[in-house]
C-alpha cells in the first residue's frame, strides 16, 4: 500500500497520479486524496508507505502515529521548491518530523545541504530530489495539458497571465495578524527570535509592494493593450474577493482559480509574477515569464524564479518590457545562467524522473525491509478499512479551496494520460474510500468492504 496524502489538489494532483501510475506499475496499491481525511484514519487502514507532503509539527504527529501503527515513514518536502533556504530558514520544518521520516527527498544542491545542516543525525536519510511536480514540465508530458490549453485559449484568446502569491496579507484563513500567531502556534515561527521577528516584517513588506505593483502593471496593461485580455489568477490560499472587489469594473480582466498552472501558463502569451514557484515551471516548460520585484525587501533573496526569469525592478519597467515581448521583441528569453540556475535549484536530471527516482526508492526500502512483492495470484485488495473509518471529514478555512471534492471520472481521465505520456500500461480500477479519498488498484475490492462503501456512502 502506498499513501499519498495531498493538501493543495491543484498543485499536488497530477505529480502524484503520475507516482500512482508507476506505483501501480511495480504491484503496488495506492490510497491518494486529501490529507486531512487521510490523517483521520491511519489508525483504521492497513499499514503501508506514507508518503507525507511536508515536514511540519503537524506532520510530525501523524508522522510518528503511522511509524508507531508498522507503517514506512517518508517525506516529500513540498514547500520547498521556489526558494534557496539558509538552514535557519527552514523553521516550518520541525525536529519530530524529521526524526520520524526514514526518507526525505529535497530538491535543490543548496536546501539538501541546509536540511542537512540543520538536521545532522538525519543527513543519511535526506536525498536530493527532483520534485515530481516538475516530471510534468517536461516535453514529452506536455501533452497531457494541451486539451486544458485549448478550452483556455478559446475562452479568453490572447491574454498575459498574473499570477499572484499574497499568502499572508491577502489569506482566506484571516487577517495578517492571525497569521503571524496561527504560525506560531503551529510552531513554525518562534516569536521572540529576533530573526523571525525580522523576517515577518520585511516578508510584510514584500508582499505589500508586490500587491501594489501588480495593481498598477494590469491598470496599464488594460489601457495599452486594447486587443488583449488579462487572466489574474490568485494563489489557491489567497482571498479571491479581494481580487475581485478590486477590479470588479475593469474591462478584459478576469479573475480565475482552475485547475493546474501549467496549463493557463502555456495557454498565455507570457507570465508575469513576483517571486511565484509558477516562474520556476515557466522556464522548465520555456515558456515567457517576467518577475516583478518592484520592492527593496530583502525576502526576495530566498526565491528561485528571480534568479531563472527575466527581472523588472519597478512597475514601469515591467510594462515596457511585456509591451516589447507583445510587439515580438525577445525582452523575456531566458539565459544559459538562468537555465543553470533552474538546473542546480531544482536538482533536474534530464534523464530521470524525480518521480522514478523517488519509487525506486521506496521499494528499495520495502526489500530492505523484506517485505514480500505481490503476487499475480493475490487478487484481492488490501486495502480493508476498520469499520471506524471516517469516510467524510468537514472542511474548515481555506480546506475547501484547497482540495475541492474529487471527481472520480476525471482523476481516471487524468491518470490514463499521464501514464500514457510515460508509456505506463496499467488500467486500475477507482474506488472511493471517503469524499476526497480513492484508492486505485489492479485488485478487487473485498465483499464486506464493498458493503461498508455503501452503508457509509447512504447514511454517512
Amino acid at each position: 500500500m502506498l499513501y499519498l496524502p495531498m493538501e493543495i489538489s491543484s498543485r499536488e494532483l497530477d505529480s502524484r497520479l503520475l507516482m500512482a501510475a508507476m506505483a501501480i506499475d511495480r504491484g503496488f496499491e495506492v490510497v491518494l486524496g486529501q490529507k486531512w481525511l487521510i490523517e483521520r484514519n491511519v489508525d483504521f487502514m492497513p499499514p503501508g508507505i506514507y508518503l507525507s507532503k511536508s515536514l511540519t509539527q503537524r506532520d510530525a504527529r501523524t508522522m510518528m502515529r503511522v511509524q508507531e501503527l508498522g507503517y514506512l515513514v517518508a517525506a516529500i518536502e513540498e514547500e520547498v521548491p521556489g526558494l534557496v533556504t539558509k538552514p535557519d530558514e527552514l523553521r516550518w520544518i520541525a525536529e519530530d518530523a524529521v526524526r520520524h521520516a526514514d526518507a526525505i527527498f529535497i530538491g535543490g544542491e543548496t536546501n539538501t545541504t541546509s536540511l542537512k545542516t540543520r538536521f545532522p543525525f538525519a543527513a543519511d536519510r535526506v536525498h536530493m530530489n527532483l520534485n515530481p511536480r516538475w516530471d510534468l514540465l517536461r516535453p514529452e508530458m506536455r501533452s497531457i495539458h494541451q486539451n486544458e490549453v485549448d478550452s483556455i485559449r478559446k475562452r479568453f484568446g490572447r491574454f498575459l497571465l498574473v499570477n499572484t502569491n499574497l499568502g499572508w496579507t491577502n489569506s482566506e484563513k484571516g487577517p495578517v495578524e492571525f497569521m503571524v500567531q496561527d504560525q506560531a502556534r503551529q510552531g513554525k515561527l518562534d516569536l521572540s527570535d529576533p530573526a523571525a521577528r525580522f523576517f515577518i516584517d520585511n516578508y510584510l513588506i514584500m508582499e505589500g509592494d508586490n500587491h501594489r505593483a501588480v495593481v498598477g502593471i494590469i491598470q496599464q496593461l488594460l489601457e495599452q493593450l486594447p486587443d488583449m485580455s488579462i487572466v489574474l489568477r490568485p494563489h489557491p490560499s489567497e482571498r479571491i474577493d479581494t481580487w475581485l472587489n478590486h477590479f470588479q469594473d475593469a474591462p478584459r480582466l478576469s479573475v480565475v482559480r482552475e485547475g493546474s498552472s501549467i496549463a493557463w501558463i502555456l495557454a498565455s502569451d507570457a507570465l508575469i509574477q513576483t517571486n511565484c514557484t509558477t516562474g520556476v515551471e515557466a522556464i522548465a516548460l520555456d515558456h515567457p515569464a517576467l518577475c516583478v520585484m518592484d520592492t527593496k525587501s530583502p525576502a526576495v533573496g530566498r526565491y528561485v524564479a528571480n534568479r531563472v526569469n527575466p527581472v523588472a525592478h519597478s512597475v514601469a519597467q515591467a510594462v515596457d518590457m511585456l509591451l516589447a515581448h507583445v510587439a515580438g521583441q525577445p525582452t523575456l528569453a531566458y539565459t544559459d545562467q538562468m537555465r543553470h540556475a533552474f538546473v542546480t535549484s531544482m536538482s533536474f536530471d534530464p534523464d530521470r524522473m524525480g518521480a522514478e527516482a523517488i519509487m525506486d526508492y521506496l521499494e528499495g526500502m520495502l526489500t530492505a525491509r523484506c517485505v514480500p512483492p505481490s503476487t499475480a495470484n493475490d487478487t484481492v485488495s488490501d486495502w480493508r478499512p476498520s469499520w471506524n473509518y471516517q469516510w467524510s471529514l468537514k472542511d474548515k478555512n481555506v480546506r475547501g479551496t484547497l482540495f475541492p471534492d474529487f471527481d472520480h471520472d476525471q482523476i481516471m481521465d487524468r491518470f490514463q494520460r499521464i501514464a500514457k505520456a510515460v508509456g505506463i500500461h496499467v488500467n486500475p480500477t477507482i474506488y472511493s474510500c471517503g469524499s476526497k479519498v480513492a484508492l486505485l488498484t489492479q485488485k478487487s475490492i473485498s465483499m464486506p468492504i464493498r458493503l461498508q462503501q455503501f452503508v457509509r456512502s447512504k447514511f454517512g
